[in-house]
């Protein structure tokens, strides 16, 4: 009997993957978010789910400029993240792209498959391994639609690496399919984004003064009052974040110091 099926249950979790930063526009992170199936299908993610899928509304953290409706749909979607916090998870990796593009005998193919291959499967298989032995977890991973995941075939790739690895290492997870959606089509792509948006905004820490566009105030502002909120400063303060800067290990940094930086230069 395959090692997957000794166990007493099953946990099926929905795992969100989207990137913010490409190429020379640094910080280059990719993340994943991770959220039980059940608590997904929760009438309140939901309602906002199918607004999104309506069209009635867009959230997209690149393109805020301080819009009173899209800072109230952002603020209801992390008001939604804040009341389900103990059931969420979040993984970031911020990698040196840089690097990889001064290894002058590798192609940009074989970078892009090391962003958007390697990576997101150390991200999403931190988030599905690892529970109880006597508990075993199937995942559905969404990505966004976008060339080069199509052209890597990311959909498929994903879920082979990863029932490899479980298999290998005797794990009790179990990757069941990827979705690819285009943006604005499932809410928790959106979270994500959101989410990604906000740590890139406190890690760039931006001078704000006569000549910054309106657009990097809007955002500087906006996580300034989202930190005000105790319980999401908390939040983003206990993410797991990962630096990758040509090392053989990722690196991992306590976000807060991050978040601690942007608030003196933003708020003293």
């Amino acid at each position: 009997m395959s090692h997957l099926f000794n166990a007493f249950h099953t946990r099926e979790i929905n795992v969100f993957f989207d990137e913010s930063g490409k190429g020379d526009d640094r910080p280059n992170l990719l993340g994943s978010l991770s959220i039980p199936k059940k608590i997904y299908e929760q009438d309140d993610i939901q309602y906002m789910n199918y607004f999104l899928k309506k069209k009635i509304f867009k959230i997209h953290w690149k393109n805020y400029n301080g819009n009173e409706f899209a800072k109230e749909n952002i603020l209801n979607l992390i008001d939604i993240f804040i009341m389900y916090k103990e059931f969420i998870k979040l993984n970031v990796i911020n990698y040196h792209y840089g690097f990889l593009k001064g290894q002058e005998l590798f192609s940009k193919k074989d970078r892009d498959e090391t962003i958007y291959s390697k990576f997101p499967e150390r991200l999403i298989y931190g988030l599905i391994r690892g529970y109880g032995g006597d508990m075993r977890v199937s995942a559905n991973i969404y990505i966004d639609k976008s060339t080069e995941y199509e052209t890597l075939e990311l959909d498929k790739t994903l879920i082979s690496t990863l029932n490899s690895h479980s298999l290998y290492r005797g794990e009790k997870f179990y990757a069941k399919e990827c979705y690819m959606f285009p943006k604005n089509s499932e809410i928790g792509l959106e979270l994500t984004d959101v989410l990604l948006g906000l740590i890139r905004t406190i890690i760039r820490n931006p001078t704000i003064n006569d000549k910054t566009s309106k657009i990097e105030q809007a955002k500087v502002r906006l996580t300034i009052e989202l930190l005000k909120n105790p319980e999401f400063k908390e939040i983003l303060s206990n993410i797991k974040y990962y630096e990758w800067r040509g090392n053989k290990e990722l690196s991992f940094i306590h976000f807060s110091d991050y978040i601690s930086a942007f608030l003196v230069k933003q708020t003293w």
